[in-house]
């Protein structure tokens, strides 16, 4: 079957109030440390120069543990549908891509429909780590593809993760899992998906496609009682995986790297996504990085990415688009487009 016409709007997003710096969170982990004090410096060295290494500068952390994901995802959901002047009676489908939740059930893209004031509407929820926010856009796709009544999708992820960080390294050791955690932020983001073009300016999709490597499962995981932990140097080494499958996807619609105008990606570290960049080919200044703005926002770093793009670029029609982020898992979704400035 032939991809169908469909079109992303611009993001809406949603950000905490407070934001964290690096000193900020160097003082969280000292204020937990409990080891030898003649050790400190030496953790203290190894944070600061993996922050430098990542590039990681500020991010946002949401104080109140009793936020909810879903408050967030509807921040988000109600910038993106002024900044795209939609009106809510045109949404049928609500999908949000998250992976933080307050609850396992029910989904909660019921309540954000329910919170945006959405009567009747078809609401569920697609969790898949990092890629969530994509593989959600992927789904509206299907939908939009499969039903013709189906005008509007908004597709939403949340990331709150305050019960989820850890600042207890008592050693360099700890690094190698915990390290991961003191770069996260946390943010929302919001996208409509519609088969018409947007009066704004948007993307025309080419093409999704979605690849995994499920052996690698164990690397990264917040267990359901316990803390972020993620085996940092493991998943570095499995970057190796990504370069293949990007020029894979992007052969599919007869692109090389180097034609890409724009690679809006997952935010885990600058320079890794830099020396990716060049290692496929492209040129790292083709693509945005909101890294040292906004940390790691898991989920939705493609969507909080893709505002930062609109904010220091003046887009073209027919401006080459490529949308990637990576999980745990070990998964990777790419999506690729064209910049449509609409009718």
């Amino acid at each position: 079957m032939s991809f169908p016409e469909l079109y992303v709007s611009k993001p809406g997003i949603a950000l905490p109030d407070v934001a964290v710096d690096n000193s900020e969170t160097v003082r969280r982990v000292r204020e937990l440390y409990k080891g030898d004090e003649a050790q400190w410096p030496q953790v203290q060295g190894a944070i600061e120069k993996m922050f430098g290494r990542c590039g990681t500068q500020v991010r946002y952390l949401e104080p109140d543990y009793d936020a909810r994901v879903a408050d967030y995802a509807v921040r988000a959901a109600k910038h993106c549908l002024e900044v795209n002047a939609t009106d809510l009676d045109e949404v049928d489908l609500v999908i949000c891509g998250g992976i933080a939740r307050n609850y396992f059930e029910p989904a909660t893209a019921m309540e954000v429909a329910a919170k945006l004031g959405l009567q009747r509407t078809h609401a569920f929820d697609v969790t898949t780590a990092c890629v969530g926010h994509l593989e959600a856009i992927q789904t509206a796709a299907a939908y939009l593809a499969m039903h013709d009544h189906y005008r509007t999708a908004l597709v939403c992820t949340a990331e709150l993760s305050a019960y989820y960080l850890s600042y207890d390294i008592q050693q360099v050791r700890d690094l190698a899992t915990k390290f991961a955690g003191l770069t996260v932020g946390n943010g929302a983001a919001c996208v409509l998906l519609r088969k018409q073009p947007w009066p704004g300016g948007g993307i025309r999709l080419l093409q999704i496609n979605s690849h995994s490597v499920p052996s690698h499962w164990e690397l990264c995981q917040v267990p359901l009682h316990g803390v972020f932990e993620s085996s940092s140097f493991e998943l570095m080494r499995l970057r190796r995986l990504i370069p293949p499958f990007l020029i894979e996807d992007l052969a599919k619609v007869g692109w090389e790297p180097a034609d890409v105008d724009h690679f809006v990606t997952h935010q885990p570290s600058e320079e890794e996504m830099r020396q990716m960049f060049t290692r496929i080919g492209a040129d790292p200044e083709h693509a945005v990085y909101s890294h040292r703005v906004y940390g790691n926002t898991a989920s939705a770093s493609v969507g909080i990415a893709f505002h930062q793009l609109l904010r220091e670029r003046q887009l073209q029609e027919g401006d080459k688009m490529m949308l990637a982020s990576a999980a745990a898992g070990f998964s990777l979704v790419v999506a690729t487009g064209v910049w449509s400035q609409g009718k």
